[in-house]
């Protein structure tokens, strides 16, 4: 095509745009969007993998796939847990963290049971890992990024960056950790308030990579708690990749009699 020619059906094309009145929204409007648009889906494969450990170092990872159902905070996953390795299969559902007993350490759960349970508002508040793990995205609670990017209050452009080969718009975002679901429920709260001392703000940035269909594709997080008496400095830096938007997912919870409830155990905050 003559040169004069593109430049005249750019021309063309901008004009109509220029016309019809619909101008991209703003980051933050995108972002926003994105997010309502993902959770109408409701449904989505997920792969998420965590690092934990002083700033600077490999750290201790984590990681699974599985699906979820972002509405019902629901999620059947298999995850690769330092000791225990890969293969641990963990269920979500009912505010509940279902964790399948490797064989090894059946003795160590009461009467042998092949899966043991812990209490989402329990782990919360429990001592153990502080509030970072919690509220990090994984392994306790891998829908955890994904809903409190309705916190969300700023968003600019990073630039255009596929994900696993996806065309996906990269956004630098902030969520005030105050406005999040879990800031307004009594059980997940204590968690949430934690986690702010610890950092010392409510801001949490926050890498959102959104598709060309309008939907999250993929959540980076980082967060840092600074170098506190009797406690060092500990990063915890989470991705969160989400595929298959609105496929069928079912998450039911194993049978009660081969569970066995380690909430108690674990030491109060």
């Amino acid at each position: 095509m003559p040169t004069a020619a593109v430049l005249l059906l750019g021309l063309a094309l901008g004009s109509l745009a220029a016309c019809s009145g619909v101008a991209p929204p703003d980051p933050l409007t995108a972002v926003r969007e994105a997010v309502v648009r993902t959770f109408v889906e409701r449904t989505a494969r997920v792969a998420f993998d965590s690092r934990t450990g002083p700033p600077g170092t490999p750290g201790t990872t984590v990681d699974g796939t599985g699906v979820a159902d972002l509405v019902a905070r629901s999620a059947d996953t298999t995850v690769t847990v330092p000791l225990l390795g890969a293969g641990t299969r963990v269920v979500l559902v009912g505010g509940t963290l279902y964790a399948q007993v490797p064989p090894a350490l059946a003795f160590f759960v009461p009467g042998g049971r092949a899966w043991a349970s812990i209490p989402l508002d329990r782990l919360a508040t429990a001592t153990l890992g502080g509030a970072l793990p919690q509220l990090a995205g994984t392994p306790t609670d891998p829908l955890q990024q994904i809903a409190a990017l309705q916190g969300i209050r700023e968003a600019r452009v990073v630039g255009q960056e596929p994900v696993d080969g996806t065309p996906a718009t990269h956004y630098a975002a902030v969520v005030d950790l105050l406005a999040t679901p879990a800031a307004s429920d009594p059980a997940q709260r204590p968690a949430v308030d934690r986690l702010v001392a610890q950092i010392g703000t409510n801001r949490l940035p926050v890498e959102v990579f959104v598709d060309q269909e309008g939907l999250v594709r993929r959540v980076v997080q980082t967060v840092t708690a600074p170098d506190r008496p009797g406690r060092p400095a500990t990063s915890t830096a989470v991705t969160v990749t989400l595929t298959e938007h609105g496929l069928p997912v079912t998450v039911t919870p194993p049978p009660a009699d081969q569970v066995a409830d380690v909430g108690a155990f674990l030491p109060a905050g």
